[in-house]
Formats: C-alpha cells, structure tokens, sequence
C-alpha cells in the first residue's frame, strides 16, 4: 500500500535490495574480491544512514578491507565516494600503456551522469596509445565530445605498474575544460560538477524507475518522473527520489 512507502523505503530489505541493484548498474560484472564491489558498501552505508546520495561520488570516505577481513567504510579526508577506494582504482585503472586511467573516466561518467559508450574497435593489433587514441574513429569519444574521456583523466591520478604492484602517483594538475566549457583542475572538481549538473539528478531518477519497474520511464509516466526530479533536487536523499515515485497515484495500476 502507497500508505506505506515511506516506512518501506527505510527497512533494511529495501536498502540492501538497492545497494544491491545500484552495484550491478555501476559495475561491469561482479568483483573478483568483496572490497571491489565498493559501490555496494557504500550505498548501503549512505542509505541506511539518510545521507544525501551525492555522497556516494563525494563524500570524504573509502571503502577497504579491515583487520578481520570485513570489508567497511572508513573516513577519508582525501577520499571521493568510493572513487578512490584502493580497490576500486585497481578495477578500473585499465590497460593504458602511459597509465592514464581511461577506463575509471569512464566509470565516473557513467555511475554519476549515466554516460554509455561502445569501443569503436576490439582489435588486438589497434593501436591504444595516445597518439593512436587522436585517429578517425577515436578521438571522438577521446578528445572531441564535451566527455573527452582522455581530457577527464589529466586530472585523475596515474596508474604506475600493474597487477600487486600496482601504485597511482598524483595528476600533474593542470586545468582542462570539458563539458561545455567547465573548467576543472582535480578529481574532486570533475565529479562535483557531474554531481551538480541536471545530467545527474536525471540518472539517479532514471535508476530509480529501472529499480522499481525493470525499465526506464515512459512518456505518460513524465509527471511521476517529474516529481522524482524535484523531490531528489530539494531533499537529496535517494529515499526521496523513490518515494516520489512510488506515491505517484498511477503507479502499478
């Protein structure tokens, strides 16, 4: 019963079901460990909570494994979500033969604005450096769009060896400008201008309806998503983008 909702929204069943479901969204496949799996963690650290859903990209946290083998949320003062969780970077530091962390750009795109891209070649022979990147073909998703997947990661760090090896050094800091002329100079400022931005209101409502339907919106469903769009803007909490929804009068009928 819509009656309901909201007390629903805060059990423990609903917050692991979207911890869950929000780790199959922004991850390629399962983790290969538990720690890699860091958006599950910290989405259900933030739901159980309340805190504002933007802290799942920006909130001063990293998730690890402790002591006794538990993977937690810890505070971080230099952390970014679970972007910067060790694990995490090592998922996604990609194959770069510079060490430039192509494939976490993307990840960050994609989890906070809902950004889809498909490799325009699988070739083993194709040529993945820099200047291969500058091709026909290539520099469109690389240099051209208002992503610019290699101008996002002149600020993200480094990746520096590979496999148990594997370190990341800092960015060289050097400002870059990208999605219609936001200029950014750090990590931090990149995915704070996603999170700020309507792209990701958008996402997390359109998450939402994926959640409770199995389907993005449909037109005669724009009121409801409407509603989302406000409620998550004013109060910032998933629960609210959710609630918006399922309260809506024609939802399920």
């Amino acid at each position: 019963p819509q009656a309901r909702a909201d007390a629903l929204i805060d059990t423990t069943d609903f917050i692991e079901r979207y911890a869950r479901f929000i780790n199959t969204q922004f991850n390629r496949t399962p983790g290969m460990t538990a720690e890699e799996d860091a958006p599950y963690y910290l989405a259900w650290d933030i739901l159980q909570q309340r805190k504002p859903w933007k802290e799942l990209f920006l909130g001063r946290t990293r998730v690890e494994k402790n002591a006794a083998d538990a993977v937690v949320v810890v505070p971080d003062a230099e952390g970014l979500g679970y972007f910067t969780s060790p694990a995490w970077l090592r998922r996604y530091a990609g194959n770069e033969p510079g060490g430039v962390l192509l494939s976490a750009a993307y990840r960050i795109f994609n989890n906070t604005i809902g950004l889809k891209l498909v490799p325009s070649t699988n070739s083993p022979d194709a040529d993945i450096s820099a200047s291969g990147r500058q091709s026909v073909g290539c520099r469109g998703c690389h240099y051209d769009n208002l992503f610019a997947l290699d101008v996002a990661a002149q600020v993200l760090p480094k990746r520096v060896g590979d496999g148990a090896m594997m370190t990341f050094e800092p960015p060289a800091g050097t400002p870059v400008t990208l999605m219609g002329g936001h200029t950014v100079s750090n990590m931090r400022e990149l995915v704070t201008t996603l999170v700020e931005s309507e792209s990701f209101r958008f996402r997390t409502c359109r998450l939402a309806f994926n959640f409770l339907f199995g389907r993005n919106e449909n037109g005669c469903e724009a009121p409801a998503f409407d509603r989302c769009m406000k409620e998550f803007r004013n109060d910032g909490t998933l629960q609210a983008a959710v609630a918006a929804i399922v309260k809506d009068p024609a939802f399920c009928q």
